[in-house]
Formats: C-alpha cells, structure tokens, sequence
C-alpha cells in the first residue's frame, strides 16, 4: 500500500512539476482539433433514416417476411438503382473506369446507406450525406425500388401461373368439345337427352302400355336406345361434368390472375417518415475535441515519465 502510495505520488509530482505544458498541450490539442474538424476540413454529414414493416409479403420456407424484405433491401437491384438515379460516382467523386473504381464505389456506399434489421421485426433505412435533403430523397428511393422489384417479381410470377392456367384451361375445353361432341351425336341419334329422368319416365310408360294392353313403338324404341346407349351417355356425360367443373375452377383461378396483374401493391408500411435533417450527424466536434485531448496528454505524459525515468538514471550513475 504504501508502495502504491508512494507511486501515485511520483505521478501527482510529475504533472504538478510539467502543469504549464499540460496546459498548454491541453488548449493547443483543443483549438486544433476544434479547427480541423470544422466544416472548413472536414464536410459535415446529415443522416436521414426511415422504419419500415413488411406488407403483402408471404413468408417463403423459414424465413420470416421481415427477413425476404431485408434482403430485398440489400439486393444489387435497390442499391444500382439509387446509385443510379443519383449518379453517386461523381457524387463521391469516383472514377468507376479506374482499376478498381466500382469496388470503391459500392464500399462508399455501403459505408453511407446502412439496412438493418431491428427487435421490433421491422427495418431500418438510414442514409447520411452531405446534402441532408438528398440523404432524405436516397432513403425514399430505396422504398420505392424495393416496392417497383418486389411488385415487378410479383408480376412475373401471377404471369408465369397465368399462362400455365391458360394451358389447362385450353386443355379442358377441347376435352369439353370432345366429349360433347360424343353426347351431341347420342341425343340427335338415339333422343337421349337425360339418362336418369328419361329412364324413370320411359319405364313408367311402359308399364302403363302394359297395363292397358296396348304397346308403343316410341317407348320401346328409347327403351331399347336406353339399354343399348344408356350406360355409354351416363359414362361421357359424368366425365364431362367433372371436366366442366375442373374448366370452371381453372377458369376461376386465371380470371384471378388479372385481377392480381392489374393491382398495384405497395409492400411496405413506411412507420416513419424519411426528412431532411437540421443537424448534422459527424463530425462529432466534442468527441473529437475530447478525444485530441486524451491523446495529446497521454502522449506528453508518456514522454514526460521516459525523460524523468532517463535522468533518474544518469543522476544515479554520477
């Protein structure tokens, strides 16, 4: 303890001995760090941000649809297209034509545009710039691209299950004209029109014919139509109902997919609002300013120790 004591008491002795230069190296630190992070040095940044929730997304295997939104958000597609329309190269004043200029390119903007999941299952957009109204415009024209990609997706694909529906629904109807053609040629050649009602009637004429001792030609000639057609016409007529039916679903499904071709869907609720910013978010002159600080007397401090430890020595040699 008493060791330590001692040591705290060399260090207090050594900055009350050199106070002037701490000082000193103090205000100096300050004003220069003070001066070169102006906006005489260094371009001041302003960040605009928005927070965005999935909408009309469905989940795809186990991913949740916060997590398809944020990598659409991420997607080459979104960050070409602000890129793009920004013209961000000589925005950042960088030549993609130079070796290596693209990868300069999309590092600075990566290092200027974060995407970010949060806890709260939604997304965060933040973007900082020098001209706070285009940070703000940037974050907009993310949303919008992510909204014109995942509504172009969603296009093709109601597109893609359009034409497959198309072929089904070609594929049922010319069954359908088959099959009608068979069941057209049963009723204009043998006046089979309703298997089970013409079988139910026909019987009972029958019987009466028979009760009353006087038979019919017409009845025993679709009776014997019946018997020898009936069981081919209830057969096609079955299948042609099912097919019918089959057709109808189909048809109901592809009507659909116009109906979804000709919505526009936005894919995401915007919970706040992208604006420009009134103040800037770096420098952070205090921090600097702060930090210059510390180091400058950290670093005098350190030499001023090394020069005592070096004289305490030659005094001890002479």
């Amino acid at each position: 303890m008493e060791e330590y004591r001692q040591s705290a008491f060399y260090y207090i002795r050594l900055l009350g001995k050199w106070k002037i230069h701490f000082l000193l190296i103090t205000i100096i630190s300050a004003l220069a760090a003070a001066l070169f992070s102006s906006s005489f040095f260094i371009r001041p940044r302003y960040k605009s941000s928005a927070t965005v929730y999935p909408a009309n997304i469905l989940p795809f295997s186990e991913e949740s649809a916060t997590e398809q939104l944020l990598q659409m958000l991420q997607s080459a597609y979104v960050r070409d297209e602000v890129i793009r329309k920004f013209d961000l190269a000589k925005h950042y004043n960088i030549d993609t034509a130079a070796k290596e200029g693209r990868t300069a390119l999309l590092n600075t903007y990566q290092s200027f545009v974060s995407i970010s999941k949060n806890q709260y299952e939604s997304v965060d957009i933040e973007v900082t710039d020098t001209d706070p109204q285009m940070a703000s415009d940037m974050v907009s024209t993310i949303v919008f691209a992510l909204n014109k990609k995942i509504s172009t997706l969603h296009k093709q694909k109601t597109t893609e299950v359009r034409d497959v529906l198309a072929k089904q629904m070609k594929l049922k109807s010319d069954q359908l004209d088959s099959l009608n053609k068979v069941l057209q040629e049963l009723r204009v050649k043998y006046h089979i029109l309703d298997y089970n009602i013409q079988v139910k009637e026909a019987s009972k004429g029958y019987m009466k014919s028979v009760a009353v001792g006087k038979g019919s030609k017409d009845i025993d000639d679709l009776l014997r139509n019946l018997e020898e057609k009936g069981g081919e016409y209830y057969k096609t007529k079955t299948i042609y109902d099912g097919v019918l039916n089959a057709y109808t679903l189909v048809r109901n499904d592809f009507d659909n997919t116009f109906k979804e071709l000709n919505k526009n869907f936005t894919y995401t609720y915007v919970v706040s609002d992208p604006t420009p910013s009134d103040k800037k978010s770096y420098p952070v002159r205090w921090l600097i300013v702060l930090i210059s600080v510390v180091a400058a007397n950290m670093f005098l401090f350190a030499i001023v120790i090394i020069n005592d430890y070096k004289k305490r020595i030659q005094d001890n040699r002479l």
